[in-house]
């Protein structure tokens, strides 16, 4: 007889590879259930994870809501129209700067020499006016002058800013005395009601 018939007729082989048939047929359908059984349940367990995560950010956000209330009430108290300079015509908002800024150097200690034209720029709802300013001041009123033009109310700006300064490089000034400077900048604010 030939061998791969006897190890058909072999009674213990036989049951041998009909036992590991079943099995591998038992793990074939564990798995063919199991396994998409885990995948559906990673997959919830992921959105579950995500969606918990998402509750608790939203949570977090409402719970701010108390002083994001009282910022908004605070801030609508401080009036924000007086951020800006006065509404109309174009002139109207410049000498309002202009006038700010002749303040603001005469209280300084500095000596304003020139306030260029106005400049005007509509962008939107928003109207930008641009005054150039020359002075002569010592170092300790140009800081209070910049320092008070960025904290006024309204708002001015900057920009463009040139210190030269009027004396030699020997000189030496007496004690407790700083020389002048020449100082050019532009001062920039924004008024409301541009071209609509």
């Amino acid at each position: 007889m030939n061998a791969p018939f006897r190890l058909a007729t072999d009674p213990r082989r036989g049951r041998a590879l009909a036992l590991g048939i079943f099995i591998a047929a038992v793990i074939a359908v564990v798995v063919a259930i199991a396994v998409p059984v885990w995948l559906l349940n990673r997959h919830y367990d992921t959105a579950l994870a995500e969606g918990l995560d998402k509750l608790d950010r939203y949570r977090r956000i409402a719970s701010t809501r108390t002083q994001v209330v009282r910022e908004n009430e605070a801030m609508a108290a401080r009036d924000p129209h007086s951020f800006y300079l006065r509404a109309g015509g174009a002139a109207l908002s410049a000498a309002q700067a202009q006038e700010a800024i002749r303040a603001l150097v005469e209280s300084s200690g500095g000596r304003l020499i020139t306030i260029g034209a106005p400049v005007t720029h509509d962008d939107g709802r928003y109207r930008q006016v641009s005054i150039n300013v020359q002075l002569t001041a010592n170092i300790f009123a140009l800081l209070k002058i910049l320092g008070s033009v960025e904290s006024n109310a309204p708002y001015l700006f900057v920009d463009n800013a040139t210190i030269r300064t009027q004396v030699p490089a020997t000189f030496r000034p007496p004690a407790g005395a700083e020389p002048e400077m020449f100082v050019q900048f532009d001062v920039y604010g924004y008024s409301l009601g541009g071209a609509k």
